[in-house]
């Protein structure tokens, strides 16, 4: 079994004690996904969690969103902060709602056309709502890649051509939103920025951080 193969097993394992139960991971809903990545950026699970349901049942879909007041919308993400998302939130929903026929896109090209929604927002989408495999990189899963493969991570590590290529190769063609989910997990609860817990790492062993501290 390659090392790849070892990270994506012990990281899917690990995660059935570990996982974080929010509810846009319970739902294959693609607007109530959708309404959580854009929710998410820049933003912890914790502060998002504490309104989304409230959020999705004033808000069941971008029609909605597009015929709300946005200083009442305003008010109601109020507490995630970003204010510009929701001027985009409201551009987003115009535009499937008139445009769309009230249909998300389905591919990254047309996904990055919407105003707000960047490579990450759109490839996390595609996992979540369509199991579609996408080298996702972020600041989370790039500092678990760079620890365990001993690479230094920088500003442009989330754009790096050899990211995506390792990201892709640990992330598995069945059920890639499983993994994607174990991995957030692992970097949240044990490959933590500041104060990594190495001790309990299921990967210790495997990586060149852990090794040598």
């Amino acid at each position: 079994m390659s090392k790849n193969e070892i990270i994506r097993q012990r990281l899917l394992e690990w995660s059935k004690s570990n996982y974080r139960d929010y509810p846009w991971r319970r739902t294959t809903d693609p607007y109530k996904i959708l309404i959580a990545e854009i929710m998410l950026h820049r933003t912890s699970a914790d502060q998002v969690n504490r309104i989304y349901d409230f959020f999705i049942e004033k808000y069941p879909d971008f029609n909605v969103i597009n015929e709300a007041n946005i200083e009442e919308l305003q008010n109601d993400l109020k507490s995630l902060g970003l204010y510009w998302r929701v001027n985009n939130l409201k551009l987003i929903s115009k535009r499937i709602s008139e445009c769309n026929n009230g249909e998300i896109p389905s591919s990254k090209e047309d996904l990055t056309d919407l105003p707000g929604i960047g490579d990450y927002i759109a490839g996390a989408y595609l996992i979540s709502a369509h199991q579609k495999k996408r080298a996702l990189l972020d600041s989370n899963i790039v500092r678990v890649i760079s620890r365990v493969f001993g690479y230094t991570q920088t500003d442009h590590s989330r754009r790096s051509k050899l990211y995506s290529e390792i990201i892709d190769s640990i992330l598995p063609e069945d059920n890639p939103r499983k993994f994607l989910y174990a991995i957030l997990d692992f970097a949240h609860f044990i490959c933590k920025s500041r104060t990594p817990d190495c001790g309990t790492c299921p990967l210790l062993e495997l990586c060149t951080y852990g090794l040598n501290r």
